[in-house]
């Protein structure tokens, strides 16, 4: 839009420059040029004596046209001068207030308000938060807006397929990633049609070794080191592991695994899923101070991935997990994709710090 309106300006005080020049040139020949109408018999030497010095007019008009000259340049100048300062294409709104917290001392009822309060609240807006894949499962939103666009060479590493392979080929595909994909849960070991996709039948851990389903699981760190990415930023980790975020998370943030990770998207489920996937007779026994501790633990989980420099951009609720709460009787989801950069890879002149809040991060 600057561009734009640059150029109407310009376009503008180009054409009345030429009129007034035109209006200048005219007049000065009209004034000049002798005319006898009216004035019978007159010698055309002696009508030019008579007329005003011809030397005085022409410095004149010559005056009037550097005026004229001189304020065209004034109103471009002005105009220029009132153009909005464009700002880098993008931009990364950051939002800076203290953090949010959880109190053991509450009551189990405050706590799960608190922490879904906190699940839905971004401390960042990213101008270009795009969704890669499918719009609902299978997709996850990534920040392209500088420094964290997806550009040649960039590397992705993708935990939990499920034979979904959406936003994997979606990352390939339109940015040309190469993708790292993991997971033990799938039967065969699926040989995706895209070249750039690497696959490997091992899941991510806390720890290393042989789970109890009989598969092969991995720590981060290890991941990382086994691929040659340890030292390497990597553009792009996404998590969707069922309830072994968690652990997979501490130990990562344990190691420092996710220090040079740009941007996390992980999907969180809480203990309530073990509830709602219980049939009718089957109704597990609720505990209801385990079940705060579990909700100040996740939290403590997600402050300390927070202290490390991330921030959120944008969270999903996941419609297939809804249930009522039994406590505070409202409707929740026990499973969210949450959407986070790494602040450490910002730039000064992309970035937009706020110190209050706004519309801006709820859209």
């Amino acid at each position: 839009m600057p561009r734009l309106y640059l150029k109407r300006v310009v376009i503008v005080g180009g054409a009345v420059l030429l009129t007034c020049l035109l209006v200048v040139v005219r007049e000065y020949h009209r004034r000049t040029r002798p005319s006898y109408r009216g004035v019978p018999d007159v010698d055309p030497k002696l009508w030019k004596l008579l007329l005003h010095d011809e030397t005085t007019q022409v410095c004149l008009f010559v005056c009037l046209f550097v005026c004229l000259i001189h304020m065209g340049g004034l109103f471009l100048l002005f105009s220029v001068h009132q153009l909005p300062t464009p700002r880098p294409a993008h931009r990364v709104h950051v939002k800076q207030l203290p953090p949010l917290s959880i109190n053991i001392g509450w009551s189990l009822e405050r706590v799960e308000e608190a922490f879904f309060s906190y699940l839905e609240n971004k401390d960042v807006r990213c101008d270009k938060d795009v969704r890669v894949g499918n719009w609902h499962d299978g997709g996850w939103n990534v920040c392209l807006s500088p420094p964290y666009d997806l550009k040649q060479p960039c590397v992705v590493f993708s935990f939990g397929i499920g034979y979904d392979w959406q936003f994997d080929d979606s990352v390939t595909g339109n940015y040309g990633c190469q993708v790292m994909a993991f997971d033990p849960s799938m039967k065969e070991q699926e040989v995706p049609h895209n070249t750039m996709i690497q696959f490997r039948r091992i899941g991510l851990a806390a720890t290393n070794g042989i789970g109890k389903k009989g598969w092969k699981l991995k720590t981060l760190r290890q991941h990382f080191q086994d691929e040659g990415f340890l030292e390497v930023p990597i553009d792009y980790l996404k998590i969707d592991i069922e309830y072994m975020e968690w652990e997979s998370l501490r130990q990562a943030l344990t190691d420092g695994s996710l220090k040079l990770v740009k941007q996390l998207g992980f999907e969180i489920h809480t203990p309530e899923m073990f509830h709602s996937l219980k049939a009718a007779n089957e109704t597990l026994l609720r505990d209801p101070m385990k079940e705060k501790l579990d909700f100040v633990h996740m939290f403590e989980t997600l402050r300390q991935i927070e202290i490390m420099g991330f921030r959120k951009f944008n969270y999903r609720k996941n419609p297939f997990g809804l249930y009522t709460s039994v406590y505070t009787k409202k409707e929740r989801s026990y499973c969210y994709e949450l959407h986070y950069i790494n602040t450490d890879f910002l730039q000064d002149n992309n970035t937009l710090i706020h110190y209050s809040d706004s519309k801006l991060f709820h859209r």
